[in-house]
């Protein structure tokens, strides 16, 4: 019995998102807005996502150190510490998850 397109497209793209492989893989980031807040989740070795609500700006996780993120929102790069409010370029940005396969942030104007 033959697999549809569909079907093997599906299982194509949950093995990379979940195997890590794909670390731009927009399955593997959430994002929930809020007039201008967003939170954005970064799981399993995700990298990048663009938040329609805050005028399709970019946010890039660069890399994790311990309770510190490196971002990058709207081209600006800056490092962030969990639970604190750091203002990268025109956006602030509070880390409230930083752990090697789970990035929480939010971000606001």
């Amino acid at each position: 019995m033959p697999i549809s397109r569909r079907a093997a497209t599906v299982s194509l793209a949950a093995a990379l998102c979940f195997g890590g492989i794909l670390s731009a893989a927009p399955g593997c980031t959430t994002n929930k807005c809020v007039n201008n807040t967003c939170t954005v989740t970064f799981k399993d070795g995700a990298r990048s996502t663009t938040l329609g609500a805050l005028n399709d700006t970019r946010v890039e996780m660069m890399g994790v150190r311990g309770d510190q993120v490196m971002v990058r929102v709207g081209g600006a790069q800056g490092v962030a510490t969990r639970g604190q409010t750091t203002r990268i370029g025109l956006f602030r940005v509070t880390p409230e998850i930083v752990s090697d396969t789970e990035v929480k942030l939010k971000v606001s104007r």
